[in-house]
């Protein structure tokens, strides 16, 4: 089985405060009670696609000693709050888990999967922040994203935010269907949207000007 996940924020206090729908209010406890529900889901035989923010702890030691009791094969795609795995990529992708599998199998800052299962057959775009256009976003391929915790990106197409704190678990293939392949497909680079068509340089920037003051004073 593949399972998707974001921010799980281990050792994160205020994170308890910020998003407390799915956490104990305990730190200890909520660092134990994250691992408890990764195992009972995730085997030693699954994959893991983390979609970054693992800990916000800055002592390499005490993410290793998280990371080593979590199950399966666990690919990370960095997020803003993961300096620690990036100044120390080596340890984390040769230190082994009791199964023999490394703490972490990859460490990138963008993912792109391709699944050719009988029942499964998508293309995957994986970051920490969402995007609003992706590669492939007008074929059908699924953005997934992190970074936002319990909300959703106001992002058109098949985009999903898989964070923890939105679902109170890792999301399957299945679950990540279920939410996206209904969805229309958005449009590949929609000129309609803002069209340009003077030569006049000075023109266009005043065009850009104003259509950035609109987008800005509808939100």
């Amino acid at each position: 089985m593949i399972y998707f996940t974001s921010d799980l924020h281990f050792s994160h206090k205020n994170i308890i405060k910020f998003c407390p729908t799915f956490r104990p209010k305990d730190i200890n406890l909520m660092n134990e009670f994250l691992i408890n529900q990764w195992n009972s889901v995730v085997g030693d035989d699954d994959v893991v696609y983390n979609l970054g923010d693992i800990s916000f702890s800055h002592h390499k030691q005490e993410i290793l000693d998280v990371l080593l009791q979590l199950k399966g094969t666990h690919h990370l795609i960095l997020g803003n709050h993961d300096d620690v795995i990036r100044q120390n990529t080596q340890t984390f992708l040769t230190t082994k888990k009791a199964c023999g599998k490394p703490a972490l199998s990859s460490i990138t800052e963008y993912g792109k999967i391709r699944l050719n299962q009988d029942k499964y057959k998508r293309t995957l775009i994986l970051s920490h922040y969402p995007m609003i256009e992706w590669e492939g976003c007008h074929k059908g391929w699924y953005h997934l994203y992190g970074h936002l915790h319990d909300r959703l990106a106001a992002v058109k197409g098949r985009a999903l935010n898989v964070g923890f704190d939105l679902h109170g678990r890792l999301l399957s293939l299945d679950d990540i269907d279920n939410f996206l392949a209904n969805l229309p497909l958005v449009n590949h680079f929609n000129v309609d949207e803002m069209p340009l068509t003077s030569p006049d340089c000075d023109k266009t920037a005043k065009q850009i000007k104003n259509w950035l003051a609109m987008m800005n004073a509808e939100q």
